[in-house]
């Protein structure tokens, strides 16, 4: 593994454990395995997912993440999948580059968004989640009519553009 620096290093015994643990939860996610999946977050988990998300919102134990943040995904989603392209872990946390897809129910649809999960781990057990992706890609693909594309750039624009209109920048 390559350090954020570019240099090679090796996991701890720790790093390669909560690596082992987080890749299992993605694996458990993906066959359905939501027994499994519980079984690897500790009964105290917070688990949160970034606001303006359909789901967004900071919940506290397994039960409870599943049935707020995962089942209404499940619901909402066909074929819903998280794709996790890298994993790094350090120390005891564990940082995940990936996209979630899936194709709404109602207006069929393609979502996808990138996101970064954080996974914080103890003794390899998840003590907290945080997820944080483009929730306008997917709210997107919920919309009947189609709605453009923002990026960061055309955000600010649109923004600067609203405030001048108000008077509150300089031309």
């Amino acid at each position: 593994m390559q350090d954020f620096e570019g240099r090679s290093r090796s996991l701890t015994p720790e790093e390669a454990r909560n690596r082992a643990t987080v890749a299992a939860v993605y694996s458990d996610f993906a066959t359905g395995n939501m027994k499994a999946l519980l079984g690897r977050l500790a009964a105290n988990v917070k688990w949160t997912v970034v606001a303006g998300a359909t789901t967004g919102g900071t919940y506290y134990g397994g039960r409870q993440a599943l049935e707020k943040a995962l089942d209404p995904l499940l619901a909402e989603w066909n074929d819903f999948e998280y794709t996790p392209f890298e994993l790094t872990p350090v120390d005891d946390r564990v940082f995940v580059l990936g996209e979630s897809r899936g194709v709404h129910q109602v207006t069929g649809k393609v979502g996808a968004a990138t996101f970064v999960h954080i996974w914080f781990l103890e003794d390899g057990v998840v003590q907290r989640f945080e997820n944080v992706f483009d929730t306008h890609a997917l709210w997107r693909a919920t919309q009947q009519q189609d709605v453009p594309v923002l990026s960061s750039h055309s955000a600010v624009r649109t923004l600067a553009t609203a405030a001048r209109a108000a008077d509150r920048l300089p031309r």
